[in-house]
């Protein structure tokens, strides 16, 4: 990392990882739960099964999945990869909350750029999947507010959001079934990820990026706040109902 002349401040030795070769096997799966349930990997997925879900065709589907990889976890991604080329931060999870704000804008920008580009260009229940994507670049600016004073686990949030988003577009697609099938289906289809949320809250803890409370509140935001922007967005602001 750089430190002399004019480049960036040194990152702070409570940013580091706690995660190093003499670490437990404990906290080896929390560091690799961490990396492998990044925030930056639901989007492309989340979007594609709305897609895929609402009866797009083959083509229209990797139309979706390509344009969110590419504004909503790649450019994101090259921000991170920027910043710690730079010696800005020591990795892509920057743990140092006072340095979030970069990456976080430069998130917001490119979700604003892909959901012009996914409204644009797609033909398949377009305003479900940009209601869906709005709710990226909306939470990611309440995160920065909240990151400012607090650092609450952006990590669970977007689990948590994952884990609503699917909830809210299983229960808009299948509303016509009768009441037992949908709860049938929107239960096998949410309950596993629900099972991963406690998982990564264990792992952030156990290796000391967040505390019990800061995922507590991480997962809460992601769950019910996304959760009620998308019926806001559906069946209030653009009418779907």
């Amino acid at each position: 990392m750089r430190v002399a002349g004019n480049g960036p401040s040194p990152v702070p030795p409570e940013a580091m990882s706690h995660v190093g070769p003499h670490s437990t096997r404990a906290e080896r799966v929390a560091n690799a739960l961490s990396y492998f349930l990044n925030p930056l990997a639901f989007p492309p997925i989340a979007f594609t099964l709305v897609s895929w879900h609402f009866g797009a065709p083959p083509l229209e589907v990797a139309w979706v999945f390509a344009l969110s990889v590419t504004f909503f976890c790649v450019v994101p991604l090259l921000a991170l990869l920027w910043m710690v080329r730079e010696g800005r931060a020591e990795s892509v999870e920057i743990r140092d909350r006072t340095r979030r704000r970069f990456p976080l804008l430069v998130a917001v920008g490119s979700y604003l750029v892909g959901i012009v580009a996914l409204g644009a260009s797609t033909g398949t229940a377009t305003a479900v999947l940009v209601a869906f994507a709005l709710i990226y670049p909306v939470n990611t600016l309440i995160l920065i507010a909240i990151t400012h004073w607090w650092k609450i686990s952006i990590h669970m949030a977007g689990l948590a959001a994952f884990v609503s988003g699917l909830l809210f577009v299983s229960l808009v697609a299948w509303r016509d079934l009768p009441a037992d099938w949908e709860a049938a289906l929107t239960l096998a289809t949410t309950a596993p990820l629900m099972l991963l949320l406690p998982v990564l809250m264990w792992a952030r803890v156990k290796i000391r990026a967040h505390t019990v409370g800061q995922v507590v509140a991480g997962a809460a935001f992601g769950l019910f706040v996304p959760l009620a922007e998308l019926y806001l967005l559906t069946y209030t602001i653009l009418d779907l109902a």
